[in-house]
């Protein structure tokens, strides 16, 4: 009886940074944070924890092993990634971890399944107050002065199209007023977010159209996502 055929995936040089080919390291167990059941993982990953410009890899499950479908670069917040578990309000850094995705909006469907949201011209809103039960969610009416105006955003460019990533918030766990709000994966504007994660738009309508409910956003420093 002749033997299975093996295929091993190449391991990484020893010279060669760890998580420099992300989809590489998921198949090589290399990630510190498991897909679980995603199909598409998008990684945004930092030199270290004091950058806010990050390499965007998508990776994709394609029989057992996962594929680089898209590679770019990027921004996240302007004082580069808090440490896990740290992200607050009003910091001016990303959280680091996995999240998933789990809708988008902006205005007009990109042809993404990501459930969608077609932005007004006003009236859309996130909630950024400390305090208000709308904290972490969108809701519709008049924005208050520390919420998200995605409607104005909107106008501005940035919020033309975006993807929710779950952070501090239903499914990945119960919001804490305070633990951070409002972060997204936008169009870029060439510099730094509060938080988010940016890319220009032509990269990001591409990755819209290939995902779907539950997929996942892997972010932060290398040093964090990563183990050899």
């Amino acid at each position: 009886m002749l033997a299975a055929a093996v295929v091993h995936a190449p391991r990484a040089s020893a010279r060669e940074p760890a998580g420099e080919h992300p989809c590489r390291s998921l198949n090589l167990g290399e990630s510190r944070y498991r897909p679980g059941s995603a199909r598409h993982v998008v990684f945004a990953v930092a030199d270290g924890y004091g950058t806010a410009e990050v390499a965007i890899t998508e990776c994709a499950r394609i029989g057992p092993f996962w594929r680089t479908v898209l590679s770019t670069s990027g921004h996240v917040g302007r004082n580069g990634f808090a440490e896990p578990g740290a992200k607050r309000e009003g910091d001016g850094k990303s959280p680091t971890g996995s999240y998933s995705m789990t809708e988008a909006f902006g205005e007009g469907d990109p042809r993404t399944r990501l459930p969608y949201r077609t932005l007004r011209e006003s009236g859309d809103c996130w909630g950024s107050t400390i305090g208000d039960d709308r904290y972490n969610r969108y809701y519709r009416g008049t924005c208050l002065p520390a919420d998200e105006n995605l409607s104005q955003y909107m106008k501005d460019g940035p919020y033309r199209q975006a993807v929710v990533i779950d952070h501090n918030r239903p499914p990945e766990s119960p919001i804490v007023h305070g633990h951070g709000s409002a972060i997204f994966m936008h169009i870029g504007t060439g510099i730094p977010t509060s938080g988010c994660v940016s890319l220009a738009r032509p990269e990001l309508e591409a990755l819209m159209r290939t995902l779907r409910p539950h997929d996942r956003i892997i972010m932060g420093p290398r040093e964090a996502l990563f183990r050899r």
